[in-house]
């Protein structure tokens, strides 16, 4: 396993941003929303990818410091919920108080957009882990069934679940499919979709997780805890586009 001397995880998260920049544009030129409003989208996003790192970097060091903060001293390490909760707030306010007034068109469409690339960055960082050697999981038993998958990182003695890349495999399967979903079938559900499987897989993986990362909740994890939100905001935001859908009907046919 590589050994770096510096984190990938946020070279990747900018490259995949960057991917994401393309696919922005490639579906506002393919369903016709303009040149202008696909380069205000772009701009939009890069701010709130700048406001999603700072986020994320100041949630790891919130966590430190309620864990023990006699020892915690700053770090430069990030938590994924810290950037999407910045990254996502910037997004919107940038959306409702400058885009709104040039784009009055939905914003059902952006929104199903950003759930599939949200997955997508995510699961392009997990590589980063995969080769960092963060984010890992518990050791693998030797007499295990499982005993082949554990993995030996520079940063652990023995071999252990690699979670890292077991997220990283579900997040671009997950992408793969919400992508699909948005430009071959249209769909408004997708962030709903992402929300929803992301917060039970994100959940239940972390029993496998063997990094401790501190926790202010007994019996569950930051992350846990962060998965029941979006899970449960997922599920609030599938009924509210469900509602909106049966207005909609019933208005069309009154």
């Amino acid at each position: 396993m590589l050994n770096l001397n510096f984190d990938l995880y946020p070279f990747l998260i900018a490259f995949s941003i960057l991917i994401d920049v393309f696919l922005i544009e490639f579906y506002f030129r393919k369903n016709g929303y303009g040149k202008e409003n696909a380069i205000a989208f772009e701009l939009n996003l890069v701010i709130a990818a700048f406001f999603g790192v700072v986020g994320a970097i100041l949630r790891q060091n919130l966590y430190d410091f309620i864990e023990n903060p006699h020892t915690y001293h700053f770090t430069w390490s990030m938590t994924f919920f810290g950037g999407l909760l910045f990254g996502a707030g910037s997004f919107l306010l940038g959306y409702y108080f400058v885009i709104r007034k040039k784009y009055p068109k939905s914003l059902s469409p952006i929104l199903s957009l950003a759930g599939a690339c949200i997955p997508f960055s995510h699961g392009i960082g997990r590589i980063g882990c995969f080769l960092d050697g963060c984010c890992y999981g518990k050791p693998v038993p030797e007499n295990s069934p499982f005993a082949w998958i554990g993995i030996k990182f520079h940063t652990t003695s023995v071999k252990v679940y690699p979670t890292n890349l077991f997220e990283c495999i579900f997040l671009l399967l997950l992408a793969s499919i919400l992508f699909y979903l948005v430009f071959k079938k249209h769909s408004s559900y997708t962030l709903s979709i992402y929300r929803i499987s992301y917060g039970i897989f994100r959940f239940l993986i972390e029993y496998l997780r063997g990094d401790h990362r501190g926790s202010f909740i007994p019996g569950i994890s930051p992350s846990q805890f962060w998965s029941l939100r979006l899970f449960i905001g997922g599920i609030l935001y599938l009924v509210l586009l469900l509602i909106l859908k049966r207005n909609k009907f019933n208005s069309e046919t009154n």
